[in-house]
């Protein structure tokens, strides 16, 4: 027994001594150079506090984005795959531990009367602890430890990504929805006016005060706004069945009534610094495979270099069930196991030319993923910036055609010019109205763009 302990020692010491020596390179993240801002903020307005999609200052649209946050598309798989790699690194952390495992059995059994002993039939018990211990040497488990918890910390990115661009999805489609409300508002008031013309042409051409032409041309420009309206209804049905889905709902009993209103547009801060990139999950997601990819090495390295197990056994062995825990039964075993790869044929070689390898994959996706961060982050900038300008100017021009188009009608009650002209000048009006709407809803989505480009908003 004394034998047994110092042996058990030496174990432990050897194992310690070595502790500190892992195979393999160092993980060290990369310091990618970012500018200190971006190129196209040039804005003066502060942001709103709170959550990013409150930034829209519509309640529906918060209470959607909640639903979605357990019941959204994606969320349940996703988070499940998070919980597998949590699984995965609880495994790797019970290798750096003993390993104690019992047994216990009765058996009866005949040996063969032509070997060298026999004993013919006869009963055999046992009951027994057994210990197994891997002494980390080269630094396999340690590595793998490291390894796994790199590979959870992906998921668990991956599952806030999802997250954000679920919200995103729902955010664009929200908006998209509110801006079709708003344009089918615009062209159910212009088909009254359509018609009510229609009717006014119908009576003047009946009574001879009016062309046959000029009656059809209201009959045509009511027919026409009348189509662009039944087109316009029909795109805000998807909306509204995307919006279910998103959330996580039956597209066949989802419905989000109209407002009256469109959502705030959201203004970028005078600056927006660079470092926010950092944050964004995909980008953090690859930053822990590139860890994941470096600690594969060290383990791969490792796979082929002895390995050193502490073992061990201990119990009662008898022939009879009435001796089984006597003290004479007793039997115990303890020292090391050395297993020690001689030949491979290459493989140790080729294996860890595999895991290199797939470290520089995992540098280019993520050096890639930054450059594409930093490019929709300018683009969504200038985007918002540009947008802005053009939205005044489109506001401008839509109530100077208004105007235009209201000096038309007036002009032809008086007979000064022919409906023609009244045609134009209002088709130019609903034109420049609905432009402007469209140019609203750009720069709602190019600041829901920017504020997935910057991770979940533009504050820290």
């Amino acid at each position: 027994m004394i034998h047994s302990l110092k042996v058990t020692a030496l174990g432990v010491l050897f194992g310690v001594s070595f502790s500190s020596c892992a195979v393999g390179p160092d993980y060290v993240a990369p310091q990618a150079e970012l500018e200190a801002s971006f190129k196209n903020a040039g804005f003066s307005e502060p942001p709103p506090e709170g959550s990013w999609w409150s930034l829209f200052q519509d309640p529906e649209l918060s209470r959607l984005i909640n639903a979605a946050n357990t019941k959204g598309q994606g969320v349940r798989s996703e988070l499940a795959r998070y919980d597998q790699a949590r699984a995965a690194l609880g495994l790797a952390r019970a290798d750096a531990s003993p390993a104690v495992t019992a047994d216990a059995f009765a058996v009866k059994q005949q040996d063969s009367q032509n070997a060298n002993f026999s004993f013919g039939t006869y009963n055999e018990y046992r009951a027994a602890l057994n210990l197994s211990w891997e002494i980390d040497l080269w630094g396999r488990v340690r590595r793998g430890i490291k390894a796994a918890e790199a590979n959870m910390q992906a998921a668990e990115y991956d599952y806030q990504g999802l997250i954000l661009s679920l919200r995103g999805e729902i955010t664009r489609a929200y908006v998209s929805l509110r801006f079709a409300d708003a344009e089918i508002d615009l062209l159910e008031k212009t088909l009254q006016l359509r018609t009510e013309a229609r009717r006014l042409m119908k009576a003047r051409f009946d009574g001879g005060a009016s062309s046959r032409i000029d009656f059809k041309r209201a009959e045509t420009e009511e027919e026409s706004v009348r189509a662009e309206l039944a087109q316009i209804r029909a795109q805000r049905d998807r909306f509204e069945n995307a919006l279910a889905v998103l959330t996580g709902r039956s597209a066949s009993g989802f419905h989000i009534a109209a407002t009256g209103k469109t959502p705030t547009i959201p203004t970028p801060p005078s600056a927006v610094p660079s470092d926010l990139l950092r944050r964004r999950p995909d980008l953090a997601a690859n930053e822990r495979r590139l860890a994941y990819a470096s600690e594969t090495i060290g383990v791969t390295i490792a796979n082929y270099l002895p390995q050193v197990s502490l073992t061990g056994i201990g119990g009662f062995r008898s022939l009879s069930s009435s001796d089984l825990f006597n003290p004479q039964s007793k039997v115990w075993t303890l020292g090391p196991e050395v297993f020690f790869p001689v030949f491979q044929g290459g493989r140790a070689f080729s294996d860890t030319d595999s895991a290199k390898a797939a470290y520089r994959e995992a540098l280019g996706i993520y050096r890639g993923s930054l450059l594409t961060a930093v490019q929709e982050t300018e683009d969504a900038l200038g985007d918002t910036r540009y947008l802005a300008t053009a939205s005044s100017a489109r506001e401008k021009g839509a109530s100077s055609a208004q105007d235009a188009a209201t000096l038309s009608r007036k002009r032809y009650a008086a007979g000064i010019t022919d409906y023609f002209e009244v045609v134009d000048s209002e088709r130019t009006a609903l034109n420049e109205q609905r432009a402007a709407l469209a140019i609203g809803l750009d720069r709602a989505l190019a600041a829901t763009r920017l504020i997935q480009a910057l991770g979940g908003g533009w504050t820290r």
